[in-house]
């Protein structure tokens, strides 16, 4: 998945993603946090009228992301900490169920242009307050308030970084309030989007993200949020929303680049730029660029989980197993504390490690985090592992969980079981029989899982047509995928070097009973 597009949702299940609110070989143990570790709550809005929640939430999530920056801060996932958004939980449960030994909370109260910001660092196992500040001023000065929140905070954690440094790459990257506050309400939105599964939202937040480029063509930041917005466009198996009405994919692989370019050019460090140039190559399919670039990016911030991510989607499409056995190892161990590194390693290790390691680290991570992605996860671990009782009662925990089923966990169970029939119902149900941009990946799935292969194959050719290759690069990121019949990809994988090994089967595919 290319960084800053998670594809994470509260209330709608996404494919082989998922994310919802609320030792031994393959296990979780239940670890202490790591001292340097911070949960970022959303912020409370205070104001009288109730109407500041995207200012509140924007600023959270640009503190959050300030923090993400240094080095030796391990820092919960937005998906993961806006979760909690209106929770009645207490503290030190939340530090517990995010793997973190601190939490920060905080408030917004605006009126005019008069702001108050309200912040604490809480030491989770004994409710200490480590740092508090209040700030009440004026708000044309909140560039300087998000500035020195999150410099406090990495000081009160006593980071390895020297002042100077921690300031530099702290820094909103523009000085223009105008900008800044359009960029943190795009932020807001954005969240709210991918946590809701709204797209009008998403396309909303992308307006304020051009509002902010607009107030500030400097801002690299707002740039890049632009660009990744086009991105999630053209990833039909990850977080799409459908504007194929607006534009040609063609025209929207445009979009990304000019803002993605400029995002590039007015970067502010050297870090930042790669990061930028990793998002584009692996847009172009410069599968062994691309890896190169997040793995430089990697060493000055390796806490990046999302970058782990990012380098081990690449590695996987590239078929670089001294890679992706290195991206899985720095994944499990991050695992052993945070949860959406669990999901990541999870998300990859039914394919390249001996299936019961993935099962039963999923199962040991469940008994920490029983959070959905965790769940879908380990759910298709188990069906590799050939586990089908078990994994039939993580689907059914799944379902009483949330209150209803999730339908390619379903598909999968009755597959497993040798039920075809129901698993062909649950394809019409579900999906229909019309291809849509939005129902490509789970029929493809559902199709290979009962063994109708030309017709997955035509499922595919719909979207090669599009002539967008990074449109289809996605489906590389599973062994059990045939590029043959797919002509750019073939190119692309001669161009690249890349020895594909001969696809897999699937262990649970379907089998009459």
């Amino acid at each position: 998945m290319i960084i800053g597009v998670l594809a994470l949702a509260v209330v709608v299940l996404l494919v082989d993603k998922v994310w919802l609110s609320d030792g031994e070989r393959g296990s979780v143990p239940a670890t202490a946090a790591v001292d340097k570790s911070v949960a970022v709550l959303p912020f409370a809005d205070l104001s009288q009228g109730q109407d500041q929640e995207w200012f509140a939430d924007g600023l959270a999530e640009e503190i959050l992301n300030a923090l993400a920056r240094t080095p030796d801060l391990l820092i919960s996932a937005r998906t993961s900490t806006f979760a909690y958004k209106g929770t009645d939980k207490d503290i030190p449960t939340i530090a517990t169920e995010l793997g973190v030994a601190h939490v920060l909370e905080g408030s917004v109260r605006r009126a005019g242009e008069r702001i108050r910001v309200t912040a604490q660092l809480i030491r989770a196992a004994d409710g200490f307050h480590l740092w508090s500040q209040n700030y009440d001023r004026n708000a044309t000065d909140i560039i300087e308030i998000q500035e020195d929140l999150a410099i406090q905070i990495a000081n009160a954690l006593e980071t390895t970084m020297d002042p100077e440094s921690l300031k530099d790459m702290l820094r909103v990257g523009t000085t223009s309030v105008e900008a800044y506050q359009a960029y943190i309400h795009g932020a807001a939105l954005r969240a709210e989007s991918l946590l809701e599964n709204d797209p009008p939202t998403m396309i909303e937040a992308y307006g304020y993200f051009e509002e902010a480029r607009e107030a500030d063509p400097e801002f690299s930041h707002a740039h890049g949020a632009a660009a990744q917005y086009w991105v999630s466009q053209m990833s039909l198996t990850s977080f799409h929303f459908d504007t194929s009405e607006l534009m040609p994919l063609s025209e929207m692989l445009q979009m990304f680049y000019e803002r993605n370019g400029i995002a590039i050019a007015t970067a502010k460090n050297d870090t930042d730029r790669l990061l930028l140039r990793a998002e584009r190559a692996e847009v172009d399919l410069r599968l062994r660029e691309a890896m190169r670039l997040y793995r430089e990016y990697l060493d000055a911030r390796p806490n990046d989980l999302i970058a782990w991510e990012a380098y081990l989607e690449n590695a996987t499409k590239a078929s670089d197993l001294a890679a992706i056995r290195e991206a899985l190892a720095a994944l499990r161990e991050a695992g052993l504390k945070r949860p959406e590194a669990a999901s990541y390693f999870m998300d990859y290790a039914f394919q390249f490690l001996e299936p019961n390691d993935g099962a039963d680290y999923g199962l040991a991570a469940i008994e920490k985090w029983p959070l959905a992605n965790i769940m879908y996860q380990t759910h298709r671990n188990l069906l590799f592992a050939q586990r089908v009782d078990k994994a039939g009662e993580v689907m059914r925990s799944f379902a009483q969980r949330y209150g209803r089923p999730h339908p390619l966990m379903v598909a999968r169970q009755r597959c497993a079981e040798g039920n075809t029939e129901r698993v062909r119902e649950i394809l019409t149900e579900v999906w229909g029989n019309e291809v849509t941009v939005n129902s490509g990946n789970p029929q493809w799935l559902v199709l290979k899982m009962l063994g109708e292969e030309e017709r997955a194959v035509e499922v595919l050719r719909n979207f090669e047509a599009q002539q967008v290759p990074f449109l289809m690069a996605s489906w590389l990121n599973y062994t059990y995928f045939d590029p043959t019949p797919f002509p750019a990809l073939r190119s692309i994988l001669a161009r690249e070097n890349v020895e594909r090994p001969p696809a897999t089967t699937l262990p649970y595919a379907c089998t009459p009973k």
